[in-house]
């Protein structure tokens, strides 16, 4: 697969992500947890989905092992991840409070995180060797 094929594929991946992302972000800040603890849920359920996904169909990366792959993955999806969260937080302090602005907020974060996750997932943790 080409370069811009796998980022659109990596897209696609990333936004049935975001979904199960923010749908577990919403249970829990519905449930009354606080706006940071409510991303950290998302995100980690999201990220199990996420590495599964990215894996097989963005970045064929399947017929490797696991072993090399799950701890460069959890380093780019942990300052992905912070990038996401801190993004949000700052978005979410400047939009007010409210699940609208919660949840654009988080949007935000995400938008902002993509580019950290898809250049070191592709330039690290599943790269070819």
């Amino acid at each position: 697969m080409k370069g811009y094929q796998k980022f659109i594929m990596f897209c696609a991946v990333g936004g049935a992500s975001a979904v199960v992302d923010l749908a577990f972000f919403n249970l829990g800040f519905f449930m009354g947890v606080g706006f940071i603890l409510a991303r950290i849920f998302g995100v980690l359920i999201s990220m199990i989905f996420n590495f599964s996904m990215n894996r097989n169909i963005s970045f064929s990366a399947r017929g490797r092992s696991v072993r090399g792959q799950l701890p460069k993955y959890l380093v780019v999806y942990l300052i992905s991840s912070t990038v996401n969260v801190g993004v949000g937080f700052l978005s979410v302090n400047a939009l007010g409070p409210g699940v609208i602005q919660a949840n654009m907020a988080s949007v935000i974060g995400i938008a902002v995180a993509i580019p950290f996750s898809f250049f070191g997932l592709l330039l690290w943790a599943f790269k070819k060797d």
